[in-house]
């Protein structure tokens, strides 16, 4: 990292839909700094990019190789184990220490309105097998910011992406008032260390159930053990996996009244309450709806496939509408 010349790393590349939406991209992970909406900020967000050299909490940043976590680092392809850095507990999470949030990406292409950029992963970076090349495409246009990925790998590998922007529609330093929806019918349990456990979970009839618009805050404060698994909600709820656009969650915020819909073609999204984030900012001071494949998928045969061979193609949408 110190090869590179700073401003080069914190480069600020502004995005706008010509009307009310407006976002700040950083190169260096690929991070969505800012977003706003009718001139309100819409995420956590830090001025000065130097933060966002370390950015301890993933702000904005794209994760990858494998959004999420693998139970002890470990996975199999075709019969080859290989083993991953932990770096959270036992586990492995958002592809390791030197994630896809780390690196510097290039800039391929740019306009007013969108960004192309492109990362190149070489064989057994952070212990991921192939050499992996990423291009994440960024646009704005009429209130929606759309992520579009696509990768390919010249040996098998794992590939889950995600972005981990920190939603905060009013900018005040609770999420509670938010009300929140979620568009399905069951999500994954998790043992201690947040690995999920064997059997999905069906939401009726309990704090993890948002098929209706609820209050984020009186869905934390119930008395459940998962809540107390998470320390909060960090669960994945659990979609079809078809590959269709699909409109995952709502978020609306009872002082600004914007709404924000999640969409994507992923098969899960993380809802996360900023459980663990920090100064400057403070723990639930904001919302995760982080869409992805499933927790562990690499080591379970009946969750979505999560490895990538050398004749495809990944290709997954996710896209935050703002109204």
């Amino acid at each position: 990292m110190v090869a590179i010349a700073n401003n080069q790393l914190l480069q600020v590349i502004q995005l706008s839909d010509g009307k009310d939406l407006t976002a700040e991209i950083l190169p260096f992970g690929a991070i969505i700094k800012s977003i706003k909406f009718k001139k309100q900020e819409m995420t956590l967000c830090v001025d000065d990019p130097q933060y966002y050299l370390e950015n301890p909490f993933y702000l904005g940043a794209t994760v990858g190789r494998y959004a999420n976590r693998i139970a002890k680092g470990r996975f199999s392809l075709s019969g080859t184990q290989y083993q991953l850095e932990t770096n959270n507990g036992p586990n492995s999470l958002h592809g390791g220490v030197k994630g896809f949030n780390k690196v510097l990406w290039q800039v391929t292409k740019q306009t007013e309105s969108e960004v192309e950029l492109y990362y190149c992963s070489p064989d057994g970076e952070q212990g991921f097998p192939g050499e992996l090349q990423v291009w994440q495409t960024i646009s704005a246009k009429n209130g929606e910011l759309a992520l579009r990925f696509k990768a390919t790998t010249n040996k098998e590998t794992l590939v889950n992406f995600t972005n981990h922007c920190y939603f905060n529609l009013d900018g005040g330093e609770s999420i509670n008032d938010h009300s929140v929806q979620v568009n399905t019918s069951h999500y994954l349990p998790i043992d201690k260390t947040s690995i999920p456990l064997n059997e999905a979970a069906l939401v009726t009839g309990s704090c993890f159930d948002f098929t209706k618009p609820s209050q984020v805050g009186e869905a934390l404060s119930a008395i459940h053990p998962q809540l107390e698994a998470g320390n909060g909600f960090d669960h994945c709820y659990i979609f079809n996996d078809d590959s269709s656009l699909k409109t995952m969650a709502t978020l609306t915020s009872p002082h600004t009244k914007v709404n924000l819909t999640l969409k994507s073609t992923q098969p899960g999204m993380q809802l996360y309450t900023a459980n663990f984030v920090g100064a400057p900012f403070k723990a639930r001071q904001a919302l995760c709806v982080e869409a992805q494949n499933w927790p562990d998928a690499p080591n379970r045969e009946n969750y979505p496939k999560a490895n990538l061979l050398p004749d495809e193609v990944y290709e997954q949408v996710i896209i935050y509408a703002f109204s």
